[in-house]
């Protein structure tokens, strides 16, 4: 019986690693077949069978991260599946971020000096999004894989509203931005600045319970920094009668160039992520000397 369980288990493999003629010829260079111990074990891309006449499960399959396990006692067989582990570290950054932006003052207040409150936020719909799109892990343990670094690239979209009767433009005789109060007959209605960034981290990540594969907790923490690659300002309001637009894109000193630190930290569906800028919003000396915060939470994780 073990032996045609072998021989049905070699069949299995060669069906599933060939969908078509073409993987079917490449397929005989890559299958391999070994004996050790009392074992026989056949390899194939994304497959792994292995069969032992010595124990009660005598057949593996082994497709991805499932394991179908062939189970012989008081001359019964059944199956089970079981979730392999991983082998290797993987951290958590790739992914789909929402979160609230914000930013404090030098002092560490969200309390806005008199000279910025044109910059103060409706913080309920000052939102930001991102699309981590790059991950890379570094697994730094021999033999576990529950710490190591995450080395990432990602998209994010920065939604500052303000609400504010203020244009943000640059004093022509200073070179600083300034809030221009808005005519009295426009009544304004969403003012906000936005930016996107291409974000860079380089997070250290530890899992616990190490022994626990599926559902760990996580932290990570480490430096981040990113690039602007646009940016822009748009108010909307009523004047006569009418809903007005207007967008600016003029150069109203947004830093180019951002870093700071980021938290990161979940367990299966619950992910929450936090950022403070070391950076200014504006560039040195020219607006109101702000760090941008961000707190949120990670909807997709891949």
């Amino acid at each position: 019986m073990k032996k045609a369980i072998l021989i049905i288990s070699i069949i299995s493999v060669v069906l599933l690693t060939s969908t078509n003629s073409t993987a079917q010829e490449k397929s005989k260079n890559l299958i391999s077949v070994e004996e050790k111990g009392g074992k026989n074990i056949i390899k194939a891309p994304g497959v792994k069978l292995e069969v032992d006449e010595r124990n009660d499960t005598i057949t593996k399959i082994t497709i991805g991260r499932r394991r179908f396990e062939v189970i012989e006692d008081y001359n019964r067989a059944r199956i089970r599946m079981v979730r392999v582990p991983r082998e290797k570290f993987k951290g958590h950054w790739a992914g789909c971020d929402l979160g609230f932006n914000g930013y404090m003052t030098s002092d560490f207040s969200t309390d806005l000096p008199p000279d910025a409150l044109f910059m103060d936020l409706n913080a309920s719909k000052s939102v930001t999004f991102s699309i981590n799109f790059l991950q890379y892990n570094i697994g730094l343990q021999k033999h576990k894989n529950n710490f190591g670094m995450v080395l990432g690239a990602g998209w994010t979209f920065y939604n500052y509203r303000t609400d504010q009767a203020f244009y943000f433009e640059r004093d022509e005789a200073t070179g600083k931005t300034i809030g221009v109060p808005v005519e009295d007959t426009r009544k304004v209605e969403k003012n906000k600045i936005t930016t996107s960034f291409i974000n860079i981290p380089l997070l250290f990540e530890w899992q616990i319970p190490a022994s626990e594969p599926f559902h760990r907790f996580y932290i990570s923490a480490g430096p981040y920094c990113g690039f602007k690659l646009g940016g822009h300002t748009k108010i909307v309001y009523k004047e006569d009668g009418d809903r007005n637009k207007d967008k600016g894109r003029d150069d109203i000193n947004l830093n180019p160039f951002q870093y700071g630190a980021m938290v990161r930290m979940g367990y299966r569906f619950i992910n929450l992520y936090a950022t403070y800028n070391f950076s200014t919003f504006y560039t040195d000396n020219r607006g109101p000397e702000l760090y941008p915060f961000t707190i949120g939470i990670s909807l997709i994780q891949f």
